[in-house]
């Protein structure tokens, strides 16, 4: 079956505006061949002769070639407007709403790539707490927001459409110069220490609470202000830091921090995503957010992977309780 083509149309009304192939094929910045074989392809299409040449005249449009010229102009310029609309569509200003863990330590290689697909979107995102986002996206001030909060198996829909994208983990963690080393502790041991979080308000610290409630024991919890700030204080003095597991991943490997194993389950916690409405297929945010989706799973599955591989080593040794090298050159003290 042979099918009429956009390059078929752009030459015949070239061809028709100009006059000539030569002045077609200056005017569309094209080889007098490129266009002389545009031609043999239509014809070929159509089934009948385009042309009649006329010598030192130029060129003059057949009888069938005129009777399709409107309908050429009718499809170049559907083109025209089904190329504007993708581009458009392309140049789409997305809203994020997002707490500063994911912004920080989930959302750049998924940016990066959506970037890559969507060159011409604006992502304008916003760093806040999870209640005020999800309160912005039911105002329709935001598009969508990234939270991360209990792993309640229900939402109200006054926020919005939410939904879990992936579960997450807490965990608490000390400075390494006071780590207990590998032995596991009680919550009842942890009741008398401060607690340090990014935001005193937000939801880890509710369920913190909720944790120490069975105790009835109302925990001391601090405010660092950011994750870096719950590191930084973590390290030099005695609080217990509260932060996910995705933040804490090379600060564990570096050995500055030790994760205090603890014998009670520590509040589930997940990746909540919230819109105001589902996203249409194939629109930006509904690309965005599958790429989000798909670096999870990446990130979740990474995460089992690193478990394990730390459960069969065991726990890392204590850099204070290693035993120190006599160097044989030396007497002994």
């Amino acid at each position: 079956m042979n099918f009429l083509e956009i390059r078929h149309c752009r030459v015949l009304l070239a061809v028709s505006e100009h006059g000539s192939v030569s002045a077609a094929a200056r005017a569309l910045g094209l080889a007098q061949s490129t266009i002389s074989e545009a031609l043999l392809s239509l014809e070929r299409t159509i089934g009948a002769p385009v042309l009649i040449r006329r010598r030192g005249k130029g060129a003059a449009l057949t009888l069938q070639a005129q009777t399709l010229l409107p309908h050429a102009r009718a499809l170049v310029s559907a083109s025209a407007a089904a190329l504007a609309a993708v581009a458009s569509a392309k140049r789409a200003a997305i809203r994020l709403g997002t707490v500063e863990s994911i912004s920080t330590f989930l959302l750049p290689p998924v940016l990066d790539e959506f970037r890559r697909r969507w060159p011409l979107a604006d992502v304008q995102i916003t760093v806040g707490v999870c209640e005020d986002l999800r309160g912005r996206v039911r105002r329709d001030e935001l598009d969508v927001a990234l939270t991360l909060e209990g792993a309640e198996l229900s939402r109200p829909n006054a926020d919005g459409w939410s939904h879990v994208l992936a579960p997450a983990r807490l965990r608490l963690f000390v400075s390494a110069r006071k780590a207990p080393g590998s032995a596991r502790v009680r919550r009842a041991d942890l009741a008398q220490r401060t607690f340090l979080l990014p935001d005193a308000g937000g939801p880890f610290a509710s369920l913190l609470r909720g944790w120490f409630a069975g105790l009835g024991h109302e925990p001391r919890i601090e405010s660092a202000g950011t994750i870096d700030g719950v590191k930084s204080s973590v390290c030099a003095g005695d609080y217990v830091g509260v932060l996910p597991t995705y933040a804490l991943s090379n600060d564990l490997a570096s050995g500055a921090i030790e994760e205090l194993q603890v014998s009670e389950p520590l509040p589930a916690i997940a990746l909540w995503l919230t819109v105001r409405h589902q996203p249409v297929e194939g629109s930006a945010l509904h690309d965005m957010i599958r790429g989000i989706e798909g670096s999870l799973e990446r990130g979740c599955h990474l995460d089992r992977i690193a478990n394990r591989r730390q459960a069969a080593c065991g726990p890392r040794p204590r850099a204070a309780s290693a035993k120190r090298k006599q160097d044989p050159r030396r007497p002994p003290h």
